[in-house]
């Protein structure tokens, strides 16, 4: 009888565990009609104080007051961003986790190895930022134009040492594609984000670095990094003097776009709720003022436009991979 007992009693255990397993399992129906009921949280797959957490930050904060729910951003840094992107793609499609990719690593990175993620896993929902490149060493040094810096280059093969943040990732093929167009040679040193990669140009580790205009417009004002030639079309609207590669005769234009996402298969609904308010977040005053203080470039794209955008940004590295080496 006892034994009896013990038996039914396990096999109830064993029902109910069963039953709180399948309600909270990832194949249970997701609920859009109240979305959100918690927290969203944004991964940002790099350290805080970079450009894209910065940016991060700032329009979270400005959506959480439109949503009405804390919009909390999580840092998973390592392995020049696969760490995060991977977190990111595998999360439950149900809203509550998004975050930030950076383009072109997002899709470099599954071009130079293989990643954890594909570019499919993701579903567009707004592009928030464009971020010039540019060309920067120490204040004091001795390069005060484009010129010294590519005639030491082409007189000392190998000796100039720039760093990045991360191999594959969005500054190396900045400067991989410079390094060709302008017929040098470099050593190329990744770091594990862009904190760390200018902290190395700062104490004179490295010669130079290629870093996104946000990232250095305060320390270009300063005078602790002076910026030789930006990766633009045209000139930076805040650095006038500063020469872009284009009209020095080199054919290169490079920048990084801070999109947002969510895992693939999240439902339609969910995601034009996030892009309606994302967006509204976006065109506030508030919002602006603290971009703009941040020297983040704001660039919006829609769904469509930013997925078209991750496209052609595969076809363009797939093009130069031709004659980039990404992996030194």
């Amino acid at each position: 009888m006892k034994k009896s007992i013990l038996v039914l009693l396990a096999l109830t255990l064993v029902l109910s565990l069963a039953a709180c397993g399948d309600s909270n399992s990832s194949d249970a129906p997701i609920n859009t009609a109240n979305f959100p009921e918690k927290n969203i949280e944004v991964i940002v797959a790099y350290k805080a104080g970079g450009g894209t957490d910065v940016g991060a930050r700032i329009l979270a904060s400005e959506a959480e007051k439109l949503i009405g729910k804390p919009v909390v951003i999580i840092n998973r840094d390592g392995s020049d961003g696969e760490l995060g992107y991977t977190e990111l793609a595998k999360a439950r499609p149900d809203g509550y986790t998004i975050g930030f990719i950076n383009l072109p690593t997002f899709v470099s990175l599954t071009l130079e190895r293989n990643t954890q993620y594909a570019i499919g896993d993701v579903e567009p929902i707004l592009n928030h930022v464009y971020d010039a490149g540019v060309l920067v060493v120490q204040g004091n040094s001795d390069f005060a134009t484009i010129e010294d810096f590519i005639n030491f280059a082409k007189e000392n093969p190998g000796d100039i040492t720039i760093s990045n943040n991360g191999t594959g990732a969005s500054n190396h093929i900045g400067a991989a594609h410079f390094e060709y167009e302008a017929g040098i040679d470099v050593t190329h040193v990744p770091f594990g984000g862009s904190t760390d990669m200018l902290a190395a140009l700062r104490g004179g580790h490295v010669t130079a670095s290629v870093a996104k205009i946000s990232e250095v417009a305060a320390l270009a004002n300063s005078g602790d990094l002076r910026i030789l030639a930006s990766f633009t079309e045209n000139r930076l609207e805040n650095f006038k003097d500063v020469p872009t590669l284009k009209e020095k005769g080199y054919d290169i234009l490079f920048g990084s776009a801070r999109a947002l996402v969510a895992p693939k298969g999240t439902p339609q609904e969910i995601i034009d709720y996030l892009h309606d308010n994302f967006k509204a977040a976006m065109e506030t005053e508030s919002h602006m003022e603290k971009a703009n203080n941040a020297d983040l470039p704001i660039m919006y794209m829609s769904p469509s436009e930013l997925g078209d955008y991750i496209v052609n940004e595969e076809a363009y590295l797939k093009g130069i991979g031709e004659f980039l080496d990404l992996t030194n």
